[in-house]
């Protein structure tokens, strides 16, 4: 895989977010969260297997107690906004039990091709014959 390197000085968040319908009703700070999240994913990209998981999707670890630290948010605020990525289809959590932090897989919005961004697998748990379409 080629060296990508990162400039952590700022958020990109997509330009679609304000020129689509889809995402006129989603609030600004859903937009900011979503740019962090993408900022971890990418960071998560670049380490490797370590963030992996075993269908080699890229996950991160983001706590809510976390997000509302950087945001500077409560914890109600934090987990309508996350709850509002996963409506929009732009996040999924995955719960891992026992008190640990869910995993979250965030569909990148600036790659062209995302068809495979989450397998039917993770979403419906293995085996399953539930065909729903994923984004």
């Amino acid at each position: 895989m080629e060296n990508v390197t990162f400039d952590y000085k700022f958020y990109r968040i997509p330009k679609r977010f304000f020129k689509e319908d889809m995402f006129r009703d989603m609030t600004n700070a859903t937009k900011v969260l979503y740019g962090i999240l993408l900022d971890r994913k990418g960071l998560s990209d670049s380490n490797g297997d370590a963030w992996r998981d075993e269908y080699g999707i890229t996950y991160i670890i983001f706590t809510i107690k976390e997000i509302m630290n950087l945001m500077n948010l409560g914890n109600k605020k934090v987990n309508k906004m996350l709850k509002e990525l996963e409506e929009h289809g732009l996040i999924y959590r995955r719960h891992q039990g026992l008190g640990r932090p869910n995993k979250i897989y965030v569909y990148d919005l600036l790659k062209a091709d995302n068809s495979n961004w989450l397998p039917k697998q993770i979403m419906f748990g293995k085996g399953s014959s539930n065909e729903k379409e994923v984004l």
